[in-house]
């Protein structure tokens, strides 16, 4: 384990934790497109195992000071949630949605880490930290479920 002066933001941390290869699942699909694939299956699914399923998710957690192992408990869906709502909040880190299998026992999500010039801006006044719903947080407000996709991504479909 390399040591770092204070905490590592968390794509230089991720970027670690997938050359690592200490997480099932947590690979890059393409190195150099910076192409990287990230398990993701539900918690309520059969074969669920948090030793297996959310390794990532609480390493982080630990590595924000969220979670101290021993003090405090295990709260999965949690690290999990304050996971996705760092991820998304990088302008920097983008979801392939049209190559991420959201559902089922093998659900996973791939991302790209954009070259910092191509970073997405976002606007001021609306909440990016955590742009996503997911059936384990809560329903984001009103306002922000009826934004149109391109006020936050600047991509038009």
């Amino acid at each position: 384990m390399s040591m770092h002066q204070g905490r590592l933001r968390l794509r230089p941390w991720l970027e670690e934790q997938i050359d690592s290869g200490r997480h099932p699942g947590v690979v890059w699909l393409d190195q150099s497109a910076r192409v990287l694939q990230i398990p993701w299956k539900h918690a309520a699914r059969h074969g669920w195992n948090i030793e297996k399923d959310a390794t990532l998710f609480r390493n982080w957690a630990i590595h924000t000071g969220r979670y101290k192992p021993g003090a405090d408990k295990p709260d999965p869906k949690t690290w999990k949630a304050n996971f996705r709502c760092a991820l998304n909040s990088l302008t920097d880190v983008h979801e392939l949605q049209d190559k991420s299998i959201k559902k089922g026992h093998n659900a996973f999500r791939v991302y790209t880490l954009l070259p910092h010039s191509k970073t997405v801006k976002r606007h001021k006044g609306i909440s990016s930290r955590c742009l996503e719903s997911d059936s384990e947080a809560a329903t984001p407000p009103q306002t922000q479920r009826n934004t149109p996709l391109e006020r936050f991504t600047g991509v038009n479909r």
